[in-house]
């Protein structure tokens, strides 16, 4: 944690590290392999949380609430794998980081990677439910 600026009154304000609180969170789901970010190799059970942004949570003198979007790859090559793969590791997932954060939206999507293949997967869309000290 680091000092984001000081208030009138000298208290710190604060900077969490919540994308280190999500990865701890998803790490609870034995068929995942969490990573900080995109993995090097994607495989079938790879999550990683994407920052996407932060906003006061209605005063500028608290630490910022983060949104993230969580990826899982899943299964490619075999839809009834796939589907099937989806279904049992969305609630898995949900259950995991439900104390950590509120899930906003879930939804299949196919991820690209740098040279240009994709995989499917789910992307859950999280806002950090309350600051972590």
């Amino acid at each position: 944690m680091g000092k984001l600026g000081v208030r009138g009154s000298g208290q710190p304000v604060v900077v969490t590290d919540s994308r280190t609180i999500l990865i701890s969170a998803l790490a609870a789901v034995p068929e995942l392999t969490v990573t900080t970010t995109l993995p090097d190799v994607p495989t079938a059970g790879a999550a990683w949380p994407k920052w996407v942004q932060a906003a006061p949570p209605g005063s500028l003198l608290f630490p910022l609430t983060h949104t993230f979007d969580v990826y899982v790859l899943l299964p490619a090559g075999y839809a009834p794998e796939t589907v099937e793969r989806a279904d049992g590791l969305l609630g898995q997932v949900c259950q995991a980081i439900w104390d950590v954060c509120v899930v906003q939206l879930a939804e299949p999507v196919n991820v690209r990677f740098d040279n240009q293949t994709t995989m499917p997967g789910l992307r859950l869309r999280v806002i950090m439910r309350k600051v972590q000290e």
